[in-house]
Order: C-alpha cells, then sequence, then structure tokens
C-alpha cells in the first residue's frame, strides 16, 4: 500500500512537470510606502533557484519559466527568504510589509510593468533592425545564415557573427553576436531551423544583457 502511495505521489510530481505552463514572469517589488525597491534580488525556484535582481524602476524579470513555480524575496544577503506561490499568474506586484510581502496578481500588467514593457517595446524597435515570419518567407532564404545575411551590418564567418557598429570588449574570446532564442541569453543559430523563426532582430546595442552584449545580439522569437 504505502509503495503504492509512493508511485501516485510521483505520478502527480510528474504530471505537474510535464503540463506546466512556461511564459515570461514579470514583477515590481514595491516598499511599505508604495515606493520601487531598485537592486533587490528576488529568486525563482526551490531546487535550482534562478536570481535576478530588480531594474531602475523596481522590475524584475523572468523569462521562459514555470508558472507554477515559487518566487523567494529576502533580505540583500538572501536570508530570511519569504516563498510567494507564481500561481499560474504573469503579472505580480509584490510590496514589502513588516516581516512579510503582500503579493498581487494581474491578468493584464499593472501601470509600472505597463510603462516598463513599453519602455522595452520602444527601445526594441529604436534599436533592431526585425523580419517577421513574412518578410522571412519572402526573402526566398532557407537557412538562418541566410536570413542574417539580409540584414546591413551583419557578417556571418566560420559561426561567427559580427555585428558592425559594435564594440569588442578587451580579452573577450571572441567577438560573435549574443544569441538570445525566446528570452534565453546563450543559445546557438544552430538550434533552430528558419521554419521555427516567427521574428528575428539584430540589437546592436544589447546592453540589457551585460558585458555578453558588448558585441550586439541576434533576439530570435520562435513559433511556439
Amino acid at each position: 500500500m504505502k509503495s503504492k502511495h509512493v508511485f501516485i505521489l510521483f505520478f502527480l510530481i510528474i504530471s505537474q512537470a510535464l503540463f506546466a505552463q512556461k511564459d515570461t514572469i514579470i514583477g515590481v517589488l514595491l516598499d511599505i510606502d508604495q515606493k520601487i525597491i531598485k537592486k533587490y534580488p528576488v529568486a525563482l525556484g526551490r531546487l535550482s533557484p534562478v536570481k535576478v535582481k530588480t531594474d531602475k524602476n523596481g522590475i524584475f524579470v523572468f523569462p521562459d519559466v514555470n508558472l507554477l513555480d515559487t518566487l523567494f524575496v529576502g533580505d540583500k544577503k538572501g536570508r530570511n527568504n519569504i516563498a510567494i506561490p507564481v500561481n499560474g499568474h504573469r503579472f505580480i506586484t509584490i510590496q514589502s510589509l513588516k516581516g512579510n510581502f503582500n503579493t498581487e496578481y494581474f491578468s493584464e500588467p499593472a501601470d509600472q510593468i505597463l510603462r516598463y514593457m513599453k519602455q522595452q517595446e520602444s527601445f526594441r524597435k529604436k534599436n533592431s533592425n526585425m523580419l517577421n515570419r513574412e518578410d522571412i518567407v519572402n526573402s526566398g532564404c532557407r537557412d538562418v545564415t541566410c536570413v542574417l545575411r539580409r540584414f546591413s551590418g551583419v557578417t556571418v564567418s566560420n559561426n561567427a557573427i559580427i555585428i558592425r557598429g559594435t564594440s569588442t570588449l578587451q580579452g573577450q574570446a571572441t567577438n560573435s553576436a549574443l544569441i538570445v532564442i525566446d528570452g534565453i541569453p546563450g543559445g546557438s543559430i544552430n538550434n533552430v531551423t528558419i521554419d521555427d523563426i516567427e521574428e528575428i532582430s539584430v540589437l546592436k546595442d544589447a546592453s540589457m544583457y551585460g558585458s555578453r552584449g558588448a558585441n550586439g545580439a541576434i533576439v530570435i522569437r520562435t513559433r511556439q
């Protein structure tokens, strides 16, 4: 009987993992006076937590993650963490109270998050060249390399993608652009086919990815 219960529990855990919805979680962190909290650590996940910090707008972002996971917010030394279930929501406002955090979930972005998303979209349009699915089909290309060569100032040579007008950090092993696939940096164009791509952008200014974006970025959104 005991082994039967263990099997059922194992099945439920596996089922939850298989059917867990993945999406981007965007949240804002506020203090007790409703003011944004900048550069503050937020973690996602119990076993292998992913850690980020809020930006200058008090916003934190976790791309392509499990919406049934748990957020953890504590002090800046990573202690006294309080667990905050995501509960399948994409937009979250967390307010720091005395010894606790108050959480609100939204089906649509709150004002701070909406402003952030508009800023990001404006920044992306200003600093990128972009091809959508229709553009890619009309290009006549049969591989991703061909599509990249459609962009002005982009050179593809020996698996390196060079974006003209970007700066190479001293001591950096490669001057190839960073590959970002569905919000996750560090990918490879070899991992996607031309039929996978819904939208592809070239960013000369990819400073939002830190030092890894010094040589620009190729941002790919797949047809999920």
